[in-house]
C-alpha cells in the first residue's frame, strides 16, 4: 500500500487493524477504508509532485532568462571571458540560479559603467565640435548614447577615444593659431594707429576678451577672417610706408 510503509503510517495501520478486530468489521469494510486511504495518501502526494514540479519550470525558465541575458550582455560589451562554467558532474537549477546570478549582476554593472564613459566621451566630442562651428554653442545638448547601447564594446569606446583625441588636437592647434593671429592684429593695429577691439570685434566678439582662452571662437570662418585682416593690415602698412618713403625722396630731390 503506498505510503504505508514509514513508521508513523505503519503504527497507524496497527492499531487501526487492532481495532478493527475488536469491532469485528468485515473485510469488505476493511478493503473499503484502506482504498479511500491510498486514494487520499495518492492525492496529498499529486499535489506535493504538482507544487515540486512547478517550481522546477520556474526555475529552468529563471536560468534560461538570466542565461539569455548573460549572453546578451557579454555580446553588447564585446565580452569573451567564459563567465558560465559549466560543470562535468550534475548541477542542480539553485545552484545554476545562484551561480548566473552575480554574473548577470556584474555584466549590468559594466553596461551602466560602459554607458556613463561613452556619455562622457561622446559629450566632450559634441562640445569641442560645437567649438569648431560657426556658432560657437556650448554643446550643452548632447544626444543620449541610447542608440549605441547595442555595440558598448571597448573596441568602439576605443574608436570615440581616438575621435577625441583627434579633435581635442585640432581645437588646440586652432586655439594656438587664433592667439597668433589676434597678437599679430594687435601688434599692426597698435602700429597704424587702428582701434583693436573694433577691428577684432568685426571678425568675432569673443576675440577680444581677455583671460577667457577656451570662450574665442575658433572656427574657419574666425581663422579665414583674422587672416585676411592682417593681410589687410599688412597692406596699409606697407601703404603707409611706400608714402612716407615718396615723401622722403621728393623731399631729397627737391634739396639737391
Amino acid at each position: 500500500m503506498v505510503g504505508m510503509e514509514g513508521t508513523g503510517c505503519g503504527a497507524l495501520l496497527r492499531e487501526l487493524q487492532q481495532i478493527w478486530a475488536e469491532v469485528g468489521e468485515s473485510e469488505g469494510e476493511k478493503s473499503k477504508v484502506l482504498s479511500e486511504i491510498e486514494r487520499e495518501c495518492l492525492e496529498v502526494y499529486r499535489r506535493k509532485v504538482d507544487d515540486a514540479n512547478r517550481t522546477r519550470v520556474q526555475l529552468h525558465q529563471s536560468v534560461a532568462t538570466k542565461e539569455a541575458e548573460v549572453a546578451l550582455l557579454m555580446a553588447t560589451l564585446g565580452e569573451h571571458k567564459l563567465y558560465l562554467k559549466k560543470d562535468k558532474g550534475y548541477v542542480s537549477l539553485k545552484e545554476q540560479l545562484a551561480a548566473v546570478t552575480p554574473v548577470l549582476d556584474d555584466l549590468k554593472c559594466k553596461k551602466e559603467e560602459r554607458i556613463k564613459q561613452y556619455y562622457d566621451i561622446r559629450s566632450q566630442i559634441e562640445k569641442i565640435r560645437s567649438e569648431l562651428s560657426e556658432h560657437n554653442d556650448k554643446g550643452d545638448h548632447v544626444n543620449s548614447p541610447a542608440a549605441d547601447e547595442h555595440d558598448l564594446s571597448t573596441r568602439k569606446l576605443n574608436s570615440y577615444q581616438a575621435q577625441l583625441s583627434t579633435l581635442q588636437k585640432d581645437k588646440s592647434d586652432r586655439l594656438h593659431k587664433v592667439l597668433k593671429y589676434v597678437n599679430e592684429v594687435h601688434s599692426l593695429c597698435g602700429v597704424l594707429g587702428i582701434d583693436f577691439a573694433k577691428t577684432v570685434n568685426g571678425i568675432h566678439p569673443s576675440l577680444h576678451q581677455n583671460g577667457v582662452e577656451q570662450s574665442r571662437n575658433i572656427s574657419n570662418s574666425t581663422l579665414e577672417g583674422l587672416a585676411s585682416t592682417i593681410s589687410n593690415l599688412k597692406a596699409e602698412r606697407k601703404s603707409r610706408i611706400d608714402k612716407v618713403l615718396s615723401r622722403f625722396l621728393s623731399s631729397q630731390c627737391f634739396v639737391i
